[in-house]
């Protein structure tokens, strides 16, 4: 099983793994009490990417989250989603786009409960896919 790192935890460098889009990421950063809101903090994975590499998408069992505009919005997996780590997925949905996850399975960061991997996020709404770098983080 591929999987990667230190959920919750510092931000991360950057990666030369996939080249950004044109465009700002359009997920925002996540506090911990927006993540603990929205059930999907604990042990779990996080991707963490944007300037600063942070946290922008937190996933734990079949909750995810995602901040947007402002906004938390919930994420579920979506139909047919693989498993990434113990009881979290690699593709989520939630108010009409889809997130995928890709791991690429070179790891870049290991604790004594976590592990941290490059990783894409592709971001899908109404048919138009965009993708950007960053890091899986996943463990508790």
């Amino acid at each position: 099983m591929r999987f990667a790192a230190a959920f919750l935890l510092a931000s991360c460098g950057p990666t030369a793994a996939w080249a950004n889009p044109k465009g700002d990421l359009p997920l925002q950063t996540m506090t911990m009490d927006e993540i603990m809101q929205a059930r999907a903090a604990g042990t779990g994975c996080a991707w963490l990417g944007g300037e600063g590499r942070t946290l922008r998408v937190a996933m734990k069992e079949d909750r995810g989250a995602v901040k947007r505009a402002g906004r938390v919005i919930r994420l579920v997996p979506a139909a047919g989603a693989k498993e990434v780590f113990p009881y979290t997925y690699h593709r989520w949905t939630g108010e009409g786009m889809e997130i995928a996850i890709e791991d690429s399975g070179r790891l870049v960061g290991q604790g004594t409960e976590h592990l941290e991997t490059t990783a894409k996020l592709t971001l899908t709404e109404n048919g138009r896919s965009r993708s950007w770098q960053g890091r899986l983080s996943c463990g508790s």
